[in-house]
């Protein structure tokens, strides 16, 4: 049931991005001071930019793949290409706002943890790649630890006490270690 959910959650995910590609090749760009309406022009402009083709990539059906082959997370990497109009947003609001510090700020702590879940992710991937063996990797035990939530904020917990030293770890052995 919950695999249907995010298959069901990515294929909103596509008709949001197909849309947003359509409003994009709408969206007024200037030239030489002076905001360009005409139609075509704004379609060329946006089909010959790199951001077409990040768009384009991040689209790309890839998801399909998923339904014969199983779940892998390294499919929908592509997904990640459309990061880069999250930072567009980002400066765009900050130029645009009446408290650009507090903006900052904000900014500051998304990106934080956002690094935080990433490599909470990656200690996690790690940790299985070692087969959940060794004093560094995740614990792999039955029960309440079985669960997803658990896995999460245990590897959250864990890759945050490795980055900042703060866990008393040993002296890594293995080149993953």
């Amino acid at each position: 049931m919950c695999h249907y959910f995010w298959v069901v959650c990515d294929g909103i995910g596509d008709v949001v991005f197909a849309l947003d590609l359509v409003v994009q090749l709408r969206t007024g760009y200037l030239e030489q001071g002076l905001m360009v309406y005409d139609s075509k022009k704004l379609a060329k402009h946006y089909i010959y930019s790199r951001a077409f083709l990040l768009d384009i990539t991040a689209l790309a059906p890839l998801d399909l793949l998923q339904l014969k082959i199983g779940t892998n997370p390294l499919i929908r990497f592509p997904r990640f290409l459309k990061v880069y109009r999250a930072v567009n947003c980002y400066y765009i609001v900050e130029s645009r706002t009446v408290y650009p510090n507090f903006w900052r700020v904000i900014n500051l702590i998304h990106i934080l943890l956002i690094l935080a879940h990433w490599f909470g992710c990656f200690y996690f991937l790690l940790s299985e790649a070692e087969g959940f063996q060794g004093d560094w990797a995740y614990p792999h035990r039955p029960g309440d630890y079985a669960t997803l939530t658990r896995k999460y904020l245990g590897s959250l917990y864990w890759s945050t006490l490795t980055l900042t030293t703060i866990g008393d770890l040993p002296t890594p052995e293995t080149n993953a270690e």
